[in-house]
């Protein structure tokens, strides 16, 4: 969670800065002990819309408004009435200087501020997929005029996808390995199964051009359109993710990373999850955001950083930024405005508030207001935002912190979000920070949520693992969200540390049950992830001091977590999302079965977190057929064979104190 930000408010010096910082509607007539002829009500900022609704009072009948010395059309002359007047104002990506001064008056006041307009004029590019027996069309005629003056698109150029590479064939018969310009594309379905990617480059007749991609999906030598909204890139299925924590490796943010991937690479992993987030924040307060389009400068200089995604890319490692699209910093230039100008400051309304015009806030984040959603120019501020790191730095993902927040007071935000993502990288992921177990994050824009209970911030796992003895009865309703269940086709983010779990796992129960534990981790369904120095034991808080570590594996873990990593990349029973709890005898043990899909064979998963010579296990039809009629299995984390008596109602696998076993039928 986002509410281990340390510190407090340190904002005093920069509210008084901003306090004598001359406000942005300047007034002519001043100093001459006049009353100026115009002013505006509202002071100018950046703008996260094309259109700005600006108002005044005006001593006059008639006003003139100009945006960087033109009348604004349609708004000229703007009437007054009763002293006041109002319209909107086009912008343009940029510094935007309006002004406004009476028509036909003698005198030569003239109001102004300034807008920067935040987006970028560009087309937008759609592609629509459609299957007709052998043939896959994409077709780009849903490409979109670009904003704010409606060029008209004039090119569409086709490409394969770099980070996809695979053989395609129009349906002329012609390789699909170069560009190729038309409304549609025509492909023939592929004969392998699998996913198959294309990119759309539009361009406008004023030269600016926007890409999107999409995939299509063969199985059993079919091809089908994909559910972008629901369904998730298969990589997901198979992944293991790492939190770099640049500061135990030294002092240089992005390139400490950089020195490290092919040691992370070797270890199994397939994406990072940068934290603490890389946008700019306030200093030492990790999510404590002010500004979302910034690196902060412990993942800086962007070279650096752009050369540490660029690296990872080239070994096949996904890149995920850690963002916290609910709440500003109050260091934030955007608070410290609306607290000095009030009702004035174009951000006043940035910000949600109580019925006595207060910032809200979740807990004691009293230093974290939360942003309002119901502010469409906050909507468009973050789409931008999210969308910013995938374009121009290569982001392969998200995870969300405090979605949870977002989703409470405006649950319709995420899958807009989710939509204008895929439509540029459909390839991403998104976690949200709140729990698996509420169907809704998985129905409203993300592919994974966390390993919580129904309690906000519980770790589903936290305190069983203090008591070995009962192990076995809390485990279960843990890893299943039972008797609910969990939402179909949902993925959990299982872990056994994290930002936000303190002292760390193995400094809490040693390196026996550590062993035990990452086990269960990666062999139940979900997603598992391993935070900084998980592999060797490494042994601080995250929100303390951080300083470089002695990388030594001091418990031996590393060669069990790479091959834990492995058995995830290859055994396809693991990465469905079925398991079956096995009933075991009561003492520190717990098992499960992980069903066979299709082609593959079924995992039986024994634990034993405690001191027993064997564990016994409760006969079932799935077990039976998985054991059929076997004496023994192959362990796939050693590769050892180990025997199992079947009784009559009862199966027994002999095993050493808090040790695990990954069974099948032969090795994987």
């Amino acid at each position: 969670m986002a509410g281990r930000a340390g510190g407090r408010a340190r904002a005093g010096a920069l509210l008084a800065l901003l306090m004598a910082v001359p406000a942005a509607c300047t007034l002519g007539g001043r100093g001459n002990g006049r009353e100026p002829e115009i002013r505006f009500d509202q002071r100018g900022g950046d703008s996260f819309a094309w259109r700005q609704q600006v108002s005044g009072t005006a001593a006059c009948d008639q006003v003139t408004l100009l945006v960087n010395g033109d009348p604004v059309p349609g708004a000229d002359p703007v009437p007054v009435h009763d002293g006041r007047f109002s319209a909107a104002v086009g912008l343009v990506e940029g510094r935007n200087d309006v002004a406004a001064r009476c028509r036909a008056s003698e005198r030569d006041d003239t109001a102004r501020l300034t807008f920067t307009g935040r987006l970028t004029a560009r087309p937008t590019a759609r592609i629509e997929v459609a299957v007709d027996g052998g043939t896959v069309t994409l077709d780009g005629g849903a490409s979109e005029a670009a904003s704010p003056d409606g060029a008209e698109v004039v090119h569409r150029t086709w490409s394969p996808d770099p980070a996809h590479p695979a053989r395609l064939t129009t349906s002329a018969g012609r390789p699909f390995r170069g560009r190729v310009d038309g409304e549609q594309l025509k492909l023939r379905v592929p004969a392998a199964d699998g996913e198959y990617y294309a990119r759309l480059t539009v361009t406008d007749a004023e030269g600016r051009a926007d890409t999107a991609a999409t995939y299509f999906v063969v199985e059993h030598g079919k091809a089908r359109a994909v559910d972008m909204a629901r369904e998730h890139p298969r990589w997901i299925d198979s992944a293991v993710i790492y939190a770099p924590v640049p500061a135990l490796w030294g002092d240089d943010g992005p390139a400490a990373v950089e020195r490290r991937l092919r040691y992370l690479k070797d270890l199994g992993v397939d994406a990072l999850w940068l934290w603490p987030p890389a946008s700019e924040r306030a200093p030492g307060e990790e999510y404590a955001i002010t500004d979302y389009f910034k690196l902060d400068p412990s993942w800086g200089p962007p070279a650096a950083f752009d050369s540490m995604v660029k690296a990872a890319h080239k070994l096949g490692i996904r890149v995920l930024l850690d963002i916290v699209p609910n709440h500003l910093s109050v260091e934030s230039p955007y608070f410290q405005d609306a607290q000095a100008n009030g009702k004035a400051s174009h951000y006043w309304g940035f910000f949600d508030r109580d019925a006595a015009g207060q910032p809200t806030h979740y807990f004691d984040w009293d230093h974290l207001p939360n942003l309002d959603y119901d502010n469409p120019e906050v909507r468009r501020m973050i789409v931008e935002a999210f969308s910013s790191w995938v374009r121009e730095r290569g982001i392969d993902g998200f995870r969300v912190d405090a979605a949870w927040a977002v989703q409470e007071r405006r649950p319709d935000f995420w899958p807009g979000l989710r939509r204008e993502l895929k439509r540029i990288d459909p390839d991403l992921l998104l976690l949200a920070e709140g729990s698996a177990t509420d169907p809704s994050f998985f129905s409203h824009g993300f592919d994974v949520a966390y390993d919580w209970t129904d309690e906000l911030g519980q770790w589903a796992w936290t305190s069983v693992f203090d008591f070995p003895s009962e192990i076995g009865g809390l485990l279960g309703p843990a890893i299943t969200n039972d008797p609910k269940g969990y939402a179909k086709d949902a993925i959990v983010l299982r872990f056994l540390n994290n930002n936000d779990t303190d002292v760390r796992f193995v400094d809490q129960h040693g390196s026996g049950m550590t062993r035990v534990a990452a086990t269960l981790q990666f062999t139940v369904p979900g997603l598992p992830a391993m935070f900084a120095g998980d592999e060797i034991g490494a042994s601080y808080q995250p929100y303390s001091n951080l300083t470089p570590v002695t990388w030594t594996d001091r418990h031996g873990l590393r060669p069990l977590y790479r091959r834990l990593a492995e058995l995830k990349h290859t055994v396809p029973a693991l990465n469905t999302g079925r398991v079956e709890v096995l009933a075991s005898d009561p003492g520190g043990s717990f098992a499960y079965l992980r069903p066979a899909p299709a082609g593959g064979r079924p995992v039986l998963v024994v634990l034993n977190f405690g001191a027993k010579a064997a564990v016994e296990l409760t006969r079932t039809p799935a077990l039976d057929a998985a054991l059929a009629g076997r004496a023994g299995l192959t362990d796939l984390l050693d590769h050892r064979p180990v025997p199992v008596a079947v009784g009559a109602k009862t199966v027994t696998v002999r095993m050493a104190a808090t040790s695990a076993h990954v069974l099948t039928s032969e090795d994987g």
